[in-house]
C-alpha cells in the first residue's frame, strides 16, 4: 500500500506540474515613428495612425488552454463515466441487455466451470502468480513503472497513462464494482454455497474487483497506444488475472466477465475523455447540468455521494 501511494502521489504532482502553462512571451511594438517610410513623407502620419490602431490587436494573444489538475480530472471523469447512461440511445441499451441476457445464461453453467477450473486447471506457475498481482494494488506498481518512463523522456505516453490508470482505477473497482459487489452479495465459490447464494453487504463476488481492476488498467495501455502487440499484451495480461481467480476459487466465471466488462469500459471512457480535457476540445461548461461524485469512506462506511446542480 505504501508503493501505490508513493505513485498516486507522485502522478498528482506531475499532473499538477503539468498542468502548469507559462505565459506567452510577446514581441515588443516598434516605436510609433518606426513605419518604414521616409521621414517627412506625406504617408508618415497615415502610417502612424495605422500603427497605433493595430497595437491593441497586437498585444492580444490567443488563449491557451491546459489541463486540469489530477484531482479536478478524476472528479470530471468520474461525473462523466456514472453520467453516461443518461446519453446512451438505443444501441447501447441493446447492447447493455444483450450483455445481462448473455450474462445470465452464462450463469448456468458458472457451478460446473467453477468446479472443473478448481479441479483440472492449471495454475501457469511464476506467469499465474506474477499476473494476478494486476488485479491488486501491485498494478499501480506497473503503472508507476509508465509514469517512470514518461518522465525520463522514454515515452512520450507514460505520464498520461498513469493519470489516466488511477482515475479508471478509482472510478471503476473503487466505486463502480465496490459497490455493486456490496449491494448484490453473491457469495464466493469457496463457500460452497452455490451460484445462486446472495447475502447483500456480505458476500462480494460479483463482480469480481480483480478483474475489474486488472482490465481498467490493461485497456488504458490499449487504447493509449496502437501497436496490436501492445493489445494484446495487455488483455492477455489481463485475462490470465481473471483466470487465476476462477481456478482458486474466488470467483464465479461470469463474476470475472462482469468485472472485465466494468473495468474495460471504463478505462476506455476515461482516456477517449481525458485526450478531450487535455486538448480543450471538451472543457466543462460552466452552466448546465453539472454531476459531482465524491467517494464517502469513514466509520466503517464505504459509498458514493453524489449531486446534481441545475
Amino acid at each position: 500500500m505504501f508503493a501505490t501511494l508513493l505513485v498516486g502521489v507522485a502522478c498528482t504532482a506531475a499532473s499538477l506540474a503539468y498542468g502548469q502553462v507559462g505565459r506567452p512571451v510577446l514581441d515588443p511594438l516598434p516605436p510609433a515613428g518606426e513605419t518604414g517610410q521616409t521621414p517627412g513623407t506625406q504617408d508618415a502620419v497615415p502610417a502612424r495612425s495605422e500603427a497605433k490602431a493595430e497595437g491593441p490587436a497586437a498585444v492580444e494573444a490567443p488563449a491557451q488552454s491546459h489541463p486540469p489538475s489530477f484531482p479536478k480530472m478524476v472528479l470530471l471523469d468520474t461525473g462523466h463515466v456514472l453520467s453516461s447512461p443518461a446519453r446512451w440511445q438505443g444501441r447501447e441499451w441493446l447492447l447493455l441487455s444483450a450483455s445481462t441476457v448473455a450474462l445470465a445464461g452464462l450463469s448456468l453453467a458458472d457451478e460446473s466451470l467453477s468446479d472443473a477450473a478448481r479441479e483440472r486447471g492449471t495454475s501457469l506457475g511464476f506467469v499465474g502468480d506474477t499476473l494476478h498481482g494486476l488485479g491488486d494494488a501491485r498494478s499501480f506498481v506497473l503503472l508507476g513503472g509508465f509514469y517512470l518512463a514518461g518522465m525520463t523522456g522514454l515515452d512520450s505516453k507514460g505520464k498520461e497513462v498513469c493519470l489516466d490508470g488511477l482515475a479508471a482505477s478509482l472510478i471503476a473497482t473503487g466505486m463502480i464494482t465496490a459497490s455493486l459487489s456490496t449491494l448484490i452479495g453473491r457469495e464466493r465459490p469457496s463457500a460452497e454455497q452455490g451460484a445462486y447464494s446472495f447475502h447483500p453487504f456480505e458476500g462480494r463476488s460479483f463482480p469480481s474487483g480483480h478483474a475489474t481492476q486488472a482490465f481498467a488498467v490493461a485497456s488504458v495501455i490499449a487504447t493509449s497506444y496502437d501497436p496490436l502487440w501492445v493489445k494484446l499484451t495487455a488483455y492477455g495480461a489481463a485475462s490470465v488475472t481473471a483466470y487465476i481467480r476462477v481456478l482458486r476459487g474466488q470467483h464465479f466465471p461470469t463474476d470475472v466477465v462482469a468485472g472485465a466488462v466494468i473495468g474495460t469500459l471504463v478505462g476506455r471512457s476515461v482516456v477517449h475523455f481525458n485526450r478531450k480535457l487535455r486538448s480543450g476540445e471538451n472543457e466543462p461548461e460552466g452552466s448546465g447540468v453539472r454531476l459531482t461524485v465524491l467517494p464517502v469512506v469513514g466509520g466503517g462506511t464505504y459509498g458514493v455521494s453524489a449531486s446534481l446542480v441545475f
